[in-house]
């Protein structure tokens, strides 16, 4: 022990307090040109945003600056302030720009919430990967506390740093109220490319500016002249056809959201005549009289599935909410929901998920929808039930059958199931430890690429097996059973959005209207066994529905819509009012709409414009009014 404190005191450095600052004014500048670097393709973009308005660069260094001193007046120490100040930063800059490579979507304060989530999904990246980022961050905290022990500032009094502490906080408080708390500052700097697209915004403002004025609208604000008597007596002046069920034969509804399932495959330039369609099955299923088949608008690119699930099931659109948290973080009590509703007609209600309960928080989300149960990993024990990672979509389908016998074996009640897949989820490199070869192409690709899409395409493919698997499996049985499936959001490779762009995809989140809904677009399926044809026939009730001539909703459409095709209305009045206002804006985004003859717009008139208010502060109210 006393060569050890010999050896540091060996090699301490001791600043003078003008070399400290000196160390602290260029530490900071190196640090923020880092922070620059690190989100390398808006390097151009942030720099011409920059030369127009210099007060950008000031905008994202002067958090930077006050953290940096903060940290000195505390640790009374510089080397020590800026080499922490730099970690943080940078890491900070470096987890943004993974998360816009993989999602196409920046990191907001609300992320750092999810940690638990990002831990659970790092467990399946490539050892390789895994290993670099734990030597990235070993060497940032042996590198902190190195120049903690090594380098020393001059000491400063108690008095002295007590005043530079405060003055510091006094400083940050005035800072974030004048500049990162205003909403109309923010907007009036100009934004390359599609503004409603939140990466353009970090990429032409500077990632730390806009950071911390996301983190400023991390409270979810109730909508402009919201009123929540008014939702509470709609609902108590509601009169609910429940009773009318309670002696009718209903269906049994199978309801799965598919991980990254998505109809990419179906595109001019993969030839699968060797291989195999991977969707072969769907989209021979969807092509029946047994099938009302479409494709849905979901909140988020490349992740966010728990929004998905949110808008499907409650019929709040998670685009209405003012708050960048994933929509799941924000429930804390009973939720009213397709579970809950369908238990007042006398459903039972289960959920399955074979990952992690806690994902999401659905553990306690699913108890507040109304969901009896919840089948989640510790319920798929076993390795060889293991495919890319994690739990294969055929392990979830023995599920769905097994609960669905038993339920069957035990009562009469109808039974509502509800299943999030897993299997598909990215990353996509190196996910499976033999790729299959799924499709040939004309288009030159790298090998890197080829792989990406054919582990992704062995993912949809087994997908596609198990659908037709379980459709076979409930046209066979004399219960009768509706089936939904449907995608929660498009794959979130590791090249970002190149794919779309080398594969000529009509995709592109700085293009049209159109080609910005399709950054957001994936396929849904409503089909029927014959056993439930006795009782409704869906091929003829869609006629009364309204869809668009597309059959492309928004994604808080889906769970409502299905009801109704199903022939079921008047349970709530929420249901009842999200299938009126389909029929007139079938997509409804913050950004544009898609009117009921398939035309974009980015406005709508006065009555529309108000019918779409009342859905949000129907939202607000069901979120976090409703007692």
């Amino acid at each position: 022990m006393l060569k050890i404190k010999e050896f540091i005191k060996k090699h301490t450095f001791n600043f003078k307090l003008r070399f400290a600052f000196l160390i602290m004014l260029l530490g900071s500048l190196g640090i923020i040109s880092t922070v620059f670097i690190a989100n390398s393709n808006f390097i151009s973009t942030f720099a011409l945003s920059v030369m127009k308005t210099p007060s950008l660069f000031f905008l994202n260094y002067i958090p930077l600056l006050l953290f940096m001193a903060l940290i000195f007046f505390i640790s009374n120490n510089a080397v020590f302030s800026t080499v922490t100040s730099g970690g943080f930063f940078i890491l900070m800059a470096f987890v943004n720009s993974e998360k816009i490579r993989l999602r196409q979507d920046p990191l907001f304060p609300t992320d750092l919430s999810l940690f638990t989530e990002l831990i659970g999904i790092a467990k399946n990246f490539a050892p390789s990967i895994l290993l670099l980022y734990l030597l990235i961050i070993t060497f940032i905290v042996l590198f902190v506390v190195a120049s903690f022990i090594f380098f020393k500032s001059p000491k400063l009094s108690a008095r002295t740093r007590i005043i530079g502490i405060a003055v510091v906080l006094i400083l940050s408080g005035f800072f974030n109220n004048i500049f990162y708390k205003n909403v109309d500052l923010y907007s009036s700097f100009s934004v390359d490319g599609n503004q409603y697209f939140e990466v353009n915004q970090y990429g032409s403002k500077g990632f730390v500016y806009s950071f911390c004025h996301k983190f400023n609208s991390m409270k979810v604000k109730a909508p402009d002249g919201y009123d929540s008597a008014s939702f509470s007596e709609i609902e108590s002046d509601f009169e609910s056809s429940a009773a009318e069920y309670s002696n009718k034969k209903m269906p049994h509804i199978i309801m799965i959201m598919g991980e990254a399932f998505s109809d990419l495959s179906n595109n001019k330039n993969f030839d699968f005549t060797n291989y195999g369609d991977p969707l072969a099955n769907w989209n021979k299923i969807t092509k029946t009289d047994q099938a009302v088949s479409g494709h849905i608008i979901v909140p988020n690119y490349g992740g966010g599935t728990s929004d998905t699930e949110f808008d499907a099931l409650t019929a709040c659109p998670t685009r209405y909410i003012d708050n960048a948290s994933n929509s799941y973080s924000l429930i804390r009590g009973n939720m009213d929901s397709m579970p809950q509703r369908l238990k007042s007609i006398g459903y039972n209600a289960i959920a399955i998920h074979p990952g992690f309960p806690w994902f999401y928080n659905r553990s306690n989300v699913y108890k507040y929808m109304g969901f009896e149960n919840f089948i989640s990993l510790e319920s798929f024990q076993g390795s060889e039930k293991y495919r890319g990672g994690y739990i294969a979509d055929k392990y979830a389908a023995d599920s769905i059958i097994e609960n669905f016998e038993q339920h069957i074996s035990q009562t009469d009640a109808p039974l509502f199931e509800f299943c999030v897949t897993i299997e598909n989820h990215g990353p996509y490199d190196q996910k499976y430890d033999k790729v299959e070869t799924t499709f040939n192409t004309d288009v030159n690709l790298t090998n890197s690429e080829k792989n990406l899409l054919n582990s992704y395409f062995m993912g949809i493919k087994d997908a596609d097996k198990e659908i037709k698997r379980l459709t076979d499996y409930f046209e066979a049985s004399d219960e009768p059973v509706v089936f939904i499936y449907f995608g929660d959001h498009l794959p979130g490779f590791s090249n970002g959005m190149d794919f779309f762009d080398i594969l000529d995809y009509d995709i592109d989140a700085n293009g049209t209207m159109q080609q910005l809904f399709n950054v957001y677009k994936t396929p849904f399926m409503i089909w029927q066994n014959t056993a439930s044809k006795e009782l409704m026939d869906i091929s003829k009730t869609v006629d009364t529905l309204n869809l668009p001539p597309n059959h492309t909703i928004s994604s808080n459409y889906l769970g409502s819509t299905a009801l109704e095709l199903i022939g079921i209305n008047g349970i709530s009045p929420l249901f009842d009012y999200s299938n009126k206002l389909r029929a007139e804006l079938p997509i409804i985004t913050n950004s544009g709409f898609m009117t009921a003859n398939g035309d974009y717009v980015t406005q709508i008139n006065d009555e529309l414009t108000k019918k779409c208010n009342m859905l949000k502060g129907w939202t607000y109210y069901k979120m976090f009014d409703e007692k």
